[in-house]
């Protein structure tokens, strides 16, 4: 049996014992039914209360004590904590088991992928270049011969072979050649890439051409770090301000 499967059959059997006994069960409820019961109070009261005097800030302040102090109970709740813990590790090891199996598969599919790519790549340059030197022979081949028409134009003197002669040099149309590469069969998608980002010359443009100052990523949170940091900190059309939270 593969390290894989192994690793398969003890996840099943840790997920087995994750079976909650009924003590674990009246543990929860009577630890966590309390709680659930003042929450439509809490609710109720965030909905209706109003802050307006010294007061009611400080009944606020009182109510979110107590609310503090439910969500410290909850997070805190052995049995809960226990479960999560356990159903979070379950998660990273069946996440990991899947991962054992996608990771070899996707590295092979690539290595495979990436060297037909190269391949393909090699036989249409190939092609391509077949293609322009077989159109530039076509081309030289159209010309010569428009000459050779406009030429005898030149010669002759009735006005009809001329215009005759014309007419044959301008229909000379070189064929569009078309060279078709191998193919492989594999499925590829193309997508733009950026080559090179000269940021001081985007920069720059974006300064006077509103259109592209969209591309033009501020991190804010950096920002507030960094006046955190150094609240001395003054930056070029940025203006800081204090909240409380």
């Amino acid at each position: 049996m593969s390290n894989q499967v192994d690793e398969v059959m003890l996840a099943i059997r840790e997920t087995n014992a994750l079976g909650i006994a009924d003590p674990v069960k009246e543990s929860l409820v009577r630890d966590l039914q309390p709680i659930a019961d003042r929450l439509i109070c809490y609710t109720v009261l965030a909905d209706e209360y109003k802050c307006v005097d010294e007061e009611t800030a400080k009944r606020g302040a009182e109510s979110c004590k107590l609310i503090a102090a439910d969500t410290k109970a909850v997070k805190d709740q052995e049995v809960l904590s226990k479960i999560t813990d356990g159903l979070h590790k379950l998660h990273r090891t069946w996440t990991g088991i899947r991962k054992q199996f996608l990771d070899p598969l996707e590295t092979s599919r690539k290595a495979i992928k990436d060297k037909v790519n190269v391949w393909q790549t090699e036989v249409e340059r190939i092609a391509e270049a077949k293609r322009v030197k077989l159109q530039a022979e076509i081309d030289a081949k159209a010309r010569n011969e428009q000459a050779a028409l406009a030429a005898k134009a030149e010669k002759v003197k009735t006005p009809e072979k001329k215009e005759q002669y014309r007419e044959q040099a301008a229909a000379v149309i070189a064929p569009t050649v078309v060279v078709q590469a191998p193919k492989s069969g594999m499925k590829f998608q193309t997508r733009w890439k950026v080559k090179t980002l000269d940021v001081g010359e985007f920069l720059k443009a974006a300064a006077d051409n509103p259109m592209l100052v969209g591309y033009v990523e501020i991190k804010q949170p950096a920002l507030e770090r960094s006046k955190a940091a150094n609240p001395a900190l003054e930056l070029p059309g940025v203006s800081f301000h204090k909240v409380r939270v």
